[in-house]
């Protein structure tokens, strides 16, 4: 087993800073005109383990370091740490590290007391490799481009060793090579060479182990990682066939596109769909209006005292197909019309037909709203994308509900003259159609031909 303790206090009181700062209980680079200082270092004494600290003679002083670090490192900062037994307690804080005098990480071991000695560039964990008796200084260096820097939380200092050479018997753990009466150098605890070894194995499968643990988080929506050194949830999105480029930008909405993508797949296509896609990806709200939806079927025999077949209306020429064109025939096939097609002749200027209007709709909202709807549209629907002016209006048939008059204020426009006045009268500009001042007499039918005939 091994015993703990967190070095900062909270407040990292206890650290001799120079170049570095305390921000929001996190070390960091201290600020420094005009951004940051690029090099610093902290000074932590960890002493020695207590006596409840120490429960076995492989684990009777610090062996290791872990550091913790607040943020992921950002590009172009690194950070180092030191470590020193001081044999004489109480001879004050030493000297920084120099990398001339001091050992580096691959230096031979075991390590003087009184000399520093350096753990891999940015990694965070360090082995105390020197078994002297003393007390442990930790030594913690911060390294930057002065526009970023790294984030330090917390350090612990641990005693003993929990990695698998700890489980192996004495009898396989014994250094046979080291002539010294300790027992501490007799026995591996973690700091021989198969101590060590072991434990680079270990720490491999540590972060295998640990990955299979968080799968469940890993694959929720709403708890995995959205960070850029560990973007789980770009992954999940193209793994339910969502771009990551088309995420929104806030976290929230992030996740919920993500956790909603399966269900919404269901709807790609439909107006619900298109509008769901269209809201967000441009925050906007639109209205779809499809033609086919108030159009009618028309009867011959709706009215037959007012609709005569040959005089008040007319019947439009259908393709002939296959069976006039000397063609071979085809058993049941030989119809005009397929019955999937039933109906197309009469409707095929509205069928598979929408308009999506922005309103108030800028050039730029229009561009981005037609981008979505291409992309989202059914293959065999066709799409249009246009601005609406926001009034309101009260729907009225010129004729039926309205007749034209003059504007009480003045009589006409300017250059508003009827296209011939000898035969319509004076006329009357609404938008940019002219109607005659007076309504024609024509026979009476109430027929509703589709269709424009001649």
């Amino acid at each position: 087993m091994s015993a703990r303790r967190w070095l900062s206090g909270g407040d990292w009181s206890t650290a001799h800073l120079d170049g570095l700062e305390v921000d929001g209980a996190a070390l960091r680079l201290a600020s420094a005109a005009p951004g940051l200082a690029r090099h610093g270092f902290a000074m932590v004494p960890a002493g020695a383990p207590s006596g409840a600290e120490i429960d076995s003679t492989s684990a009777d002083r610090w062996r290791a370091v872990h550091l913790r670090i607040a943020d992921p490192l950002p590009p172009g900062c690194w950070l180092r740490i030191w470590l020193l037994v001081d044999p004489t307690a109480g001879s004050g804080v030493p000297a920084p590290p120099d990398p001339v005098s001091a050992d580096d990480d691959r230096g031979a071991v075991p390590t003087p007391p009184g000399r520093w000695r350096a753990a891999a560039l940015s990694a965070l964990d360090a082995r105390v490799l020197c078994p002297a008796a003393g007390s442990l200084w930790v030594a913690v260096e911060l390294g930057g481009t002065g526009a970023a820097t790294p984030r330090i939380s917390d350090l612990q200092a641990a005693t003993g060793d929990d990695g698998p050479v700890t489980e192996l018997p004495v009898v396989y753990r014994r250094v046979t090579a080291l002539a010294s009466g300790t027992a501490d150098r007799e026995t591996d605890g973690g700091d021989g060479l198969l101590g060590r070894y072991l434990g680079l194995l270990a720490d491999q499968l540590t972060r295998t182990s640990s990955i299979l643990t968080e799968l469940p988080a890993l694959l929720d929506p709403w708890a995995t990682s959205d960070r850029a050194d560990a973007p789980w949830l770009d992954r999940l999105a193209r793994w339910v066939a969502v771009d990551p480029e088309q995420l929104p930008e806030d976290e929230a909405g992030r996740r919920e596109t993500v956790a909603t993508a399966a269900e919404r797949h269901g709807w790609r296509g439909t107006r619900r769909g298109l509008l769901d896609q269209v809201r967000r990806e441009t925050g906007l709200a639109v209205d779809i209006v499809e033609p086919l939806a108030a159009e009618h079927v028309w009867r011959l025999d709706q009215r037959p005292g007012t609709s005569a077949l040959g005089l008040s209306t007319g019947l439009a020429a259908a393709d002939q197909g296959p069976p006039v064109l000397d063609r071979n025939a085809v058993l049941d096939a030989s119809m005009l019309i397929d019955s999937a097609d039933a109906g197309l002749p009469v409707h095929a200027r509205s069928a598979h037909r929408i308009c999506v209007h922005v309103p108030g709709g800028t050039p730029g909202q229009i561009a981005a709203v037609d981008r979505v709807v291409q992309r989202e549209r059914p293959a065999h629907v066709l799409a249009r994308t246009c601005a609406t002016t926001e009034d309101s209006r009260i729907p009225l048939r010129v004729g039926v509900g309205t007749v034209p008059g003059p504007d009480p204020r003045r009589r006409g426009l300017p250059n508003d003259t009827a296209r011939h006045p000898h035969i319509d009268g004076p006329g009357q500009r609404i938008g940019g159609a002219r109607l005659p001042a007076a309504t024609p007499e024509h026979p009476a039918h109430d027929s509703e031909p589709t269709g424009d005939l001649p």
